[in-house]
């Protein structure tokens, strides 16, 4: 897959609706809970900031920035100002969450692509549970904070 065909979907992509309890009012959301909370801070918010993507098929090893920068990092040569940067946001014994982003793309439309990827683990591996993308648009082109709106 290039980054170019995941910055332009054909369809609307799906949104995740949004949980009603707030996970960090929640006791022990911290130790183990689920994801969906507010890991990972300032880095990209929860997943309901970011439309759900396709997890594929095979995305296991046996560490998470490396599974990953190989399921959603850039496979082909960069030009320009092109920068990636694959950040383990946080991980515990039963979770472990990956924010990607990517800037400086080139595109006519799309400026960056943040996802956020996070694993459980298989074995002795990690495996991609689920991912979500947002977009940040080039001047002119629509927002330029991270959003789930697509760029004109």
């Amino acid at each position: 897959m290039t980054t170019l065909v995941a910055c332009q979907p054909s369809t609307t992509p799906e949104t995740v609706p949004p949980t009603t309890e707030d996970p960090a009012q929640t006791p022990g959301a911290d130790a183990g809970g689920d994801m969906e909370g507010d890991m990972g801070g300032d880095m990209g918010g929860d997943r309901t900031a970011y439309s759900e993507v396709p997890v594929p098929e095979g995305a296991v090893g046996a560490e998470p920035t490396d599974i990953a920068l190989a399921t959603f990092g850039s496979t082909e040569p960069v030009e320009g100002n092109f920068e990636e940067e694959a950040e383990l946001v946080e991980q515990t014994d039963d979770q472990a969450l990956v924010i990607l982003t990517q800037t400086g793309l080139a595109d006519d439309s799309v400026n960056g692509m943040r996802y956020r990827l996070e694993f459980v683990p298989e074995g002795d591996q990690w495996r991609l549970d689920w991912v979500g993308q947002q977009v940040r648009c080039q001047q002119g082109r629509g927002s330029q904070d991270w959003t789930t709106e697509l760029c004109s």
